[in-house]
């Protein structure tokens, strides 16, 4: 089977289709289910934008054939571009450049399958070549539900208007989404149930949990964090993080007298420079330097030790899709804290491997920092539960199953028609 993953960064980073927080979560997803896919006897290919040509244009990484098209970069995150009428044109211009250049090599290699990872280009290719749609697959890697779609009062008016994912999502074969809970959403929103798919992002157990003694000792020297219990938040320093309710329930562990644990930050921090400036004199101004450290990006070896080398991850997201970084925590075998919202209750059973709070909650969020810290025991058999789930339900060997098994559900429907409409035709 011939499958085409399409990954486009926008140009707004010199993200590539590979692991590592530089390059984002989407980019890691792209290529591990590209890779498993290939384990399986599968003919991979990924399709990715390439800012100034520096890349080979065509090249082969563990079995994937990578093309790249030369493109411009867009002057900022969609995002932030669809809220303004000539951000929403720059958008749309670079979603018609960018759908020509991969009809164009569409026109030119036959796939069984078109993979789609982002809604823009994608919107567009599938109105200027309606052909493709009937072997088109979307995964939505939706974080900001409500404002992707439209559904709150906040979202900008363009999403309002027009939402390229729903756009998307009612014209092609198959739609994956990530959690139960935007699947209702999206029927009340007019999608057809059976044209849906709950297939949660997956991880590569076998790179998690790895890590020595040497190792770890190694990386939280590096960090300063030594013989402190480590409290870990991997993600992007943005409101919809929850990153100032976790410096609030910080700020409320220390005044019940806990100085004996530290909070790495890992993430980037140049999203949104207004709110991390804010955050960073929060710490300042109530004087919790010694407890949380900001680190911006660090490499992805050094982000898989800190997985191994932390005492709880904490995630007080206010809105998630299927957050990776909980499942690289869950593979590295550690209890987490998470908020009760959207896929990330698919990852922690309270109790068990971890606890869910109420977004928003920093009492809550202390109280549930605050036990664990307390209780290391509790923290080892949580640990082992999240190791477990893990290997158990997250695997990517596991989810490139289950796409495969999609993929030849499409493939196989066209066979099928293929041969009705040749047994009408000798019949007549």
């Amino acid at each position: 089977m011939k499958i085409l993953q399409i990954f486009d960064c926008y140009g707004i980073s010199n993200a590539r289709a590979l692991p590592g927080g530089e390059n984002g979560s989407v980019a890691s997803v792209v290529y591990y289910l590209s890779k498993h896919l290939v384990s399986k006897g599968c003919d991979v290919t990924i399709l990715e934008r390439d800012l100034g040509g520096k890349l080979p244009r065509e090249e082969y990484i563990d079995g994937i054939r990578y093309y790249r098209i030369p493109a411009r970069s867009l002057p900022a995150h969609p995002y932030k571009l669809i809220r303004s009428l000539s951000g929403v044109t720059k958008l749309l211009i670079d979603g018609y450049i960018m759908a020509k250049k991969i009809d164009n090599f569409i026109k030119y290699n036959d796939f069984d399958i078109i993979h789609f990872h982002f809604p823009f280009a994608a919107s567009v290719l599938v109105s200027l070549n309606r052909k493709i749609r009937k072997k088109t697959v979307y995964t939505a890697h939706v974080g900001e539900e409500s404002k992707r779609f439209g559904l709150t009062s906040d979202a900008p008016l363009a999403l309002k208007l027009f939402q390229p994912d729903l756009y998307l999502m009612k014209r092609i074969r198959k739609s994956i989404i990530l959690n139960e809970n935007l699947k209702y959403k999206l029927i009340q929103k007019g999608l057809k149930e059976e044209s849906i798919e709950v297939i949660p992002n997956g991880i590569d157990v076998n790179e998690f949990n790895s890590f020595s003694r040497k190792d770890i000792d190694a990386v939280r020297e590096k960090f300063k964090v030594n013989d402190k219990v480590l409290l870990l938040f991997v993600g992007k320093i943005i409101p919809r993080k929850g990153v100032n309710v976790l410096l609030k329930a910080v700020k409320l562990v220390v005044e019940l007298g806990h100085n004996n644990f530290v909070l790495l930050l890992v993430g980037d921090t140049r999203l949104d420079t207004e709110f991390y400036n804010r955050m960073v004199k929060y710490v300042e101004s109530n004087k919790l330097g010694k407890f949380v450290k900001f680190t911006g990006f660090v490499s992805y070896n050094d982000l898989k030790a800190l997985y191994s080398a932390c005492d709880i991850f904490v995630f007080p997201s206010f809105e998630e899709g299927d957050p990776i970084a909980l499942k690289e925590a869950l593979a590295s075998g550690k209890p987490l804290i998470g908020s009760n919202v959207s896929g990330i209750p698919m990852q922690i059973r309270s109790g068990w491997n971890g606890f869910l709070v109420e977004p928003g909650n920093e009492k809550m969020l202390a109280e549930k920092i605050k036990y664990l810290i307390d209780n290391e025991e509790e923290r080892i058999r949580m640990g082992k539960n999240s190791r477990k789930l893990a290997e158990e339900k997250f695997d990517w060997s596991k989810i490139a199953d289950r796409y495969l098994e999609i993929y030849k559900t499409i493939v196989g429907g066209d066979i099928n028609e293929i041969q009705k409409k040749v047994c009408r035709y000798l019949c007549y």
